[in-house]
């Protein structure tokens, strides 16, 4: 049986209180193993459709196909929906938000992943830990894998909004985490900026040393930007950072 448990916590970075959801894995109650960690952006809409939005992405349905070895706990990380885009543009946009990237951030280092490596059996270190999210998720998970990739490894960016924060991208110039994973897609149905996006994003590594192997890059022909569309990706998603 797998379980969601909910926690408030309250982030003295952000000054805000937040829910966060935590899915654990198939037969986590009746053994001690570890696992390794998943943290998402947008928790409410990723496990059930009740405290969805629109849609959820249905991930428990999506672990159920997954076999053991891609099993991990999840943290699924509600937005706060008055401050969703500055909390997730690390840069502000004029006057239209953002700017609050890095006490985000540090939120989930500090305080969350705090709390999750002392409730929960995990593999604390950063090569069992990863971050993923969609649009403005997207661009937070970026901005999270080039400076704060001494706690992750495995980076998930569905359909970026990179043309929001385009300066993120400039931080993998000095990045010491060349060893990281990741994950970026988009469809071309879901703006005529997200194919420049994913490629930007791609190039970006690739001409400052990040090791093509570890760049998953998909621009796909179908897809709207939806949770329909970011629960597949999330599949494959999870056969690249987790499969043999």
């Amino acid at each position: 049986m797998n379980t969601i448990e909910t926690h408030n916590l309250y982030s003295p970075q952000l000054l805000r209180d937040r829910t966060i959801r935590v899915w654990l894995p198939k037969g986590y109650q009746k053994s001690k193993k570890r696992y390794p960690v998943l943290y998402m952006h947008d928790g409410q809409n990723l496990f059930e459709p009740a405290t969805a939005a629109f849609r959820d992405w249905n991930i428990p349905l999506r672990m159920q196909s997954l076999p053991k070895s891609h099993q991990v706990i999840i943290v699924g990380i509600d937005n706060n929906e008055n401050h969703r885009l500055n909390e997730y543009a690390p840069y502000p946009k004029g006057t239209q938000g953002g700017g609050e990237g890095d006490l985000y951030m540090e939120f989930i280092v500090e305080t969350i992943k705090e709390f999750v490596d002392y409730s929960y059996r995990t593999f604390p270190f950063r090569e069992a830990t990863a971050i993923a999210g969609s649009s403005l998720g997207g661009l937070i998970s970026m901005y999270a894998g080039l400076k704060y990739g001494e706690y992750f490894s495995k980076i998930g960016v569905l359909s970026p909004a990179l043309w929001y924060n385009p300066q993120v991208m400039k931080l993998a110039e000095n990045s010491q985490w060349k060893d990281q994973y990741y994950y970026i897609s988009g469809s071309k149905l879901e703006s005529p900026m997200m194919p420049m996006s994913i490629q930007n994003a791609y190039w970006g590594l690739k001409n400052n040393g990040y090791n093509d192997s570890k760049i998953y890059c998909a621009i796909r022909d179908k897809g709207r930007h939806n949770e329909l569309f970011w629960s597949k990706e999330f599949t494959y998603m999870m056969q690249w950072f987790y499969g043999e």
